[in-house]
């Protein structure tokens, strides 16, 4: 049965929640906590060629640490912000970050689907 549209107003508030949670993820530099990016960085994060796309979705999704300090920046001697993700993370570790924080908004999820069948009266 088809949800209904009582049933997406009920949810509403959790739905805006998921908005706002944070994930753990483990990397070969420790635990980072990540948020589920805005649809308008994965949209800018398409344009991007090289790989960029994906250091730039994983520096706007890790919340903690802050990869965008300043004195993390400098400590690792960083001339764009985006510098960080390859001075921390091997490339394949990048890819999978990404891929990871992709997963958490629902890309690359199977949704179950079946032929829609009319009820006869």
């Amino acid at each position: 049965m088809a949800v209904s549209v009582a049933d997406l107003i009920k949810r509403k508030e959790a739905r805006e929640a998921s908005k706002k949670a944070r994930y753990d993820i483990k990397t070969s530099m420790g635990v980072f906590t990540i948020r589920k990016p805005s649809r308008a960085i994965f949209i800018e994060s398409r344009d991007m060629e090289n790989g960029d796309g994906d250091r730039y979705v994983i520096l706007n999704s890790v919340v903690e640490p802050n990869l965008k300090d300043a004195k993390l920046q400098e400590a690792y001697g960083c001339t764009e912000p985006t510098d960080i993700i390859d001075k921390l993370f091997d490339p394949g570790e990048v890819v999978s970050i990404a891929k990871a924080i992709m997963e958490v908004c629902g890309y690359g999820k199977d949704i179950p689907k079946k032929v829609h069948e009319d009820l006869k009266n």
